[in-house]
């Protein structure tokens, strides 16, 4: 009798086990629905984010931009690559909802492209852990 009670709880936990989703699963199902519910986004600052996606092989999270009117300016960009650097970094290193993902070990991916001229890339800047 003790075997077979045995036997029902190691399968019920089996069986629980199986169905829970990893967190590369749910970071790719998070940014896909993100990407479907809200790109691209509102303009602001000149910016607006296109889509964001999540690349299984290097476990990176990845968003791309597309920046407009006065800031579509590759000389600009280039100007304040620190600064703009830095505010990446620093906005990764508050974002709360990412805990999980920078605890993890994830990567952070940020690509900007002209709005003018999709395939010119202005910024393209990846935060491994240990740098956020």
């Amino acid at each position: 009798m003790k075997f077979i009670k045995m036997l029902f709880i190691v399968i019920g936990c089996t069986s629980l086990m199986c169905c829970q989703e990893s967190l590369e699963d749910r970071a790719a199902k998070e940014c896909k629905e993100y990407t479907q519910k809200h790109c691209p986004t509102p303009m602001v600052n000149n910016t607006r984010m296109d889509s964001m996606t999540y690349e299984p092989q290097t476990r990176t999270i990845h968003y791309y931009y597309s920046i407009y009117n006065e800031g579509d300016n590759k000389a600009n960009v280039e100007a304040n690559k620190q600064l703009l650097q830095q505010i990446l970094l620093n906005g990764i290193k508050t974002d709360t909802a990412s805990k999980l993902y920078k605890e993890a070990g994830f990567n952070f991916r940020f690509t900007y492209r002209s709005g003018k001229n999709p395939k010119t890339i202005l910024l393209d800047e990846t935060y491994k852990k240990g740098q956020y």
